[in-house]
């Protein structure tokens, strides 16, 4: 069975290579990110999903993985384009690289499974906003429609400008997101 660190360097390997071939990144924001980016996690608590080092980078990767499905299953009229899609899923959630920190209680680790607490240095924002101000900050360029889909995926469901004038980027980016949830908490959980 692979390591952690091995683990990490595998997906590691494969974002680089998936962000090089599409553009995705841009030198100043991987530098930024630096390594936080892979070893970050992807929520706080066991019981949600991929609450480990390295957590969140195989979050992205099973999101794109979904996305790109969804994508292929739909009709001409409604696809996007595939680069557009895999920018977007790479993007989506680079907010959450400074967000958590690790829980220092072990009480709460043992007992409640509280991996990591928020990072309450941190302006507050949604991971979409935040993911989106790194971009723009640090020079990658977002089309309209990327931008919407970044800054929409997390906004609740009574947002009925987020729910009912999105697209199809936007669409399809939730739905990924959320079958990348739920197979992440049956790997966790099962």
């Amino acid at each position: 069975m692979a390591t952690l660190q091995e683990n990490i360097d595998k997906i590691k390997s494969k974002f680089l290579t998936t962000s090089e071939k599409y553009g995705i990144f841009t030198s100043e924001l991987l530098e930024f990110l630096g390594d936080n980016l892979y070893l970050a996690p992807a929520s706080t608590m066991k019981n949600l999903h991929n609450a480990y080092p390295g957590g969140l980078t195989d979050h992205i990767l099973k999101t794109t993985k979904y996305a790109v499905k969804i994508n292929d299953t739909l009709p001409d009229s409604l696809k996007v384009s595939t680069e557009s899609l895999i920018r977007v899923c790479f993007l989506h959630q680079i907010g959450k690289t400074f967000l958590y920190k690790t829980c220092d209680s072990e009480w709460h680790r043992k007992n409640q499974g509280k991996m990591y607490d928020f990072n309450e240095e941190m302006v507050s924002m949604r991971v979409g906003e935040r993911s989106t101000y790194y971009c723009l900050t640090y020079g990658v360029k977002l089309s309209e429609i990327e931008f919407q889909s970044i800054i929409n995926y997390d906004k609740p469901e009574e947002d009925k400008q987020s729910k009912w004038y999105s697209s199809t980027l936007s669409t399809i980016l939730k739905q990924a997101n959320e079958l990348a949830i739920i197979e992440e908490k049956l790997e966790n959980n099962g």
